[in-house]
């Protein structure tokens, strides 16, 4: 009698390919254990973890994820804490003195803005205000880059620990320093064509020494000096005649 022949389904039977995915699963969990085992820096453990998170769809943050025994998880722990204390430091006042009240009180951060500075053996000799010939070309320059502009511009003057001959016009050496800053800017309105109303003088004396460690005059030419700042601020926010149509306070050329 004949044996009947067994009829095996076409393909690889369904058990085998859940069972593949399994051993794939597995040894990709092993490879990582085994990776993991290599990691000896912090660094590299939280870029590791970090990962993790993601993949699982985690929303990224700061710190450091809460397990038992991250490496030298004590120094982790310690740098968390310290980062966290700094941050509620700077959050409150550390000063015992009150604050300023009431509804005047203004307190406003500002920038000096550009500077453009006049110094050494051209600007002035010592105790004199008087500005010297090879400063002319430096200032025109100054000029034709301020003209046009609306920007209120700060003009300092400066000594050096200079001494005031007999008979100077100058009572001290703020007095010295002021009448430097005004002839700059007599010099940038009537040659300059740069308006009046746009600069405001200051006196610095000698407070503020480029070269403070200098006695000889030819040493102390630097601090002899003029600065010419262009501020962020403009006439239209701080003059009381932006537009110039006063003729009494138009005492400058036309810019």
């Amino acid at each position: 009698m004949a044996k009947k022949k067994c009829k095996c389904p076409d393909g690889v039977p369904e058990w085998v390919v859940t069972y593949g995915d399994m051993m794939s699963l597995l040894l990709t969990f092993f490879i990582l254990l085994a990776a993991f085992s290599e990691l000896k820096k912090e660094h590299e453990y939280q870029k590791v973890i970090t990962a993790v998170k993601e993949a699982f769809g985690y929303a990224g943050g700061i710190g450091v994820m809460p397990t038992k025994d991250p490496p030298l998880r004590s120094m982790i722990e310690t740098l968390e804490n310290m980062a966290r204390k700094k941050l509620a430091e700077n959050a409150v006042s550390q000063s015992s003195v009150e604050g300023a009240q009431g509804k005047t009180v203004k307190v406003t951060r500002v920038q000096d803005g550009l500077m453009f500075t006049l110094g050494g053996s051209l600007s002035f000799e010592p105790g004199s205000a008087v500005l010297l010939p090879a400063a002319h070309a430096p200032l025109m320059d100054v000029a034709r880059l301020l003209k046009g502009r609306r920007n209120k511009v700060e003009i300092r003057g400066h000594t050096a620990g200079e001494t005031l001959p007999a008979g100077s016009p100058f009572s001290d050496l703020w007095d010295l320093s002021f009448a430097r800053a005004k002839a700059v800017k007599d010099f940038l309105v009537l040659q300059g064509g740069l308006r009046d109303e746009v600069m405001v003088l200051e006196a610095r004396a000698d407070t503020e020494p480029v070269a403070p460690r200098t006695y000889s005059p030819d040493a102390q030419a630097e601090n002899r000096r003029v600065e010419i700042i262009m501020t962020e601020a403009t006439v239209d926010d701080l003059s009381p005649d932006p537009n110039f149509t006063d003729p009494g306070r138009a005492r400058g050329g036309g810019s």
